[in-house]
């Protein structure tokens, strides 16, 4: 057997390479894990850690809050909300509607999410004579804005369940993260976006009813776990309170289950479960930290570095969440910095995220506007390298 610090180095290398290979995330975590496990510990332990993995509680809850979350997201597109939330905003004002329609679309995640609300924006940024790299990073930009702290994303979920935290506190911790996307996001797009005039049709408070009524699912969720309630309760209590606001049939309850119940989503959430339980197991992430204190490497590079690069291979927040964050869980947890060393960890992980060619959003964001992606570069660099410095300072004034 290898030393655990090792092995875990192979398993995390392993994964890098099978990412590159195009290997779907839940496979190459899936291998990851057994890697490590082969090499720090006896062959009789992998029937165990795979049955632990399975029935853990914490995967259990992990599962019923992701089925339901993705089931909600189903259910609110299916029944038109987002393409209310849309055409409230363009009709209050072009410019506002142009970032803010992504925003909106952003509060629901989906897979490729990025390319439901360009069709939504195509139509106005072309009237508004925007290039299509602007509409692309506009677009892009926006729609991801959310994912830095929103509990209805799994990688928040995630981290929660990784570092054994409350959801509601690991919230509070990054939304200085969405702050930053927002005002940089405004900053960066203010001159792309002109001065196109209000055209509202009607008054503000009609315009704030119908958000309401279109976004309240959402504002449930948040307010409820705002309040205490643990998410694995929150999750269905909303799901069920929309479905029977909607009269939602069996039909459509059957449709949105089956994508809630994607056999590739559940088994990447199995596979990162997996992943915490080896680590922890072999006691890897425990002897990895050790050695790199003993060569004297500074703890921010490590909350900087590995996120990035899993965020960058993987493009998918739960994949740089699911593979980083159960390795550097002690140092999060045992750093005098805080919340700031989560803070850290998670910004580089969603710039590596933001920047990856593997990004859904990303690719056929780009592909829809006719965008060259090595131009749209050019304009998610500078807010990203704003965020990703401001995490640094945060993290350094903390210490």
């Amino acid at each position: 057997m290898l030393s655990p610090s090792l092995a875990l180095l192979l398993s995390l290398a392993g994964m890098l390479l099978l990412l590159r290979l195009k290997v779907p995330t839940g496979v190459a975590v899936f291998a990851g894990s057994l890697i490590l496990t082969l090499l720090a510990r006896p062959l009789f332990a992998v029937p165990s850690l795979l049955a632990q993995a399975i029935w853990s509680l914490q995967t259990l809850k992990l599962l019923v809050i992701v089925v339901t979350a993705l089931t909600l997201s189903s259910l609110m597109e299916a029944r038109g909300l987002l393409s209310g939330l849309a055409a409230t905003m363009e009709r209050f004002s072009p410019r506002l509607a142009m970032s803010a329609i992504p925003a909106l679309v952003g509060l629901v995640p989906m897979p490729a999410g990025a390319l439901v609300s360009a069709t939504a924006v195509r139509g106005l940024a072309e009237r508004m004579g925007l290039s299509p790299e602007r509409a692309t990073f506009v677009n892009y930009w926006f729609r991801h804005v959310w994912e830095f702290s929103l509990p209805m994303y799994p990688a928040i979920i995630i981290v929660s369940a990784v570092l054994s935290v409350r959801l509601s506190a690991v919230v509070v911790a990054l939304l200085p993260l969405t702050g930053l996307a927002l005002i940089s996001g405004i900053a960066f797009s203010h001159r792309m976006l002109g001065a196109a005039p209000a055209v509202s049709e009607r008054g503000s408070g009609h315009l704030i009813l119908e958000l309401a009524k279109n976004s309240w699912p959402v504002l449930s969720l948040v307010i409820l776990i705002f309040l205490g309630l643990d998410a694995v309760w929150a999750f269905p209590l909303v799901l069920l309170s929309f479905a029977l606001q909607q009269k939602v049939t069996r039909a459509d309850s059957a449709k949105a289950l089956k994508y809630g119940l994607n056999p590739l989503i559940l088994f990447l959430l199995y596979a990162i479960m997996l992943y915490k339980a080896a680590i922890e197991n072999s006691g890897a992430a425990a002897s990895l930290l050790s050695s790199m204190q003993t060569m004297g490497m500074p703890a921010a590079l490590l909350l900087m570095s590995l996120p990035f690069l899993i965020g960058l291979a993987a493009g998918a927040s739960f994949g740089f969440a699911g593979i980083t964050f159960p390795l550097l869980a002690p140092l999060i947890l045992a750093t005098g910095s805080g919340g700031h060393a989560l803070l850290l960890a998670y910004a580089s992980g969603m710039t590596g995220l933001l920047l990856s060619p593997a990004h859904l959003c990303l690719v056929l964001s780009a592909e829809y506007f006719k965008a060259r992606l090595i131009a749209v570069y050019r304009y998610l660099l500078p807010p990203l390298i704003l965020i990703e410095g401001v995490a640094v300072l945060l993290y350094f004034l903390a210490g």
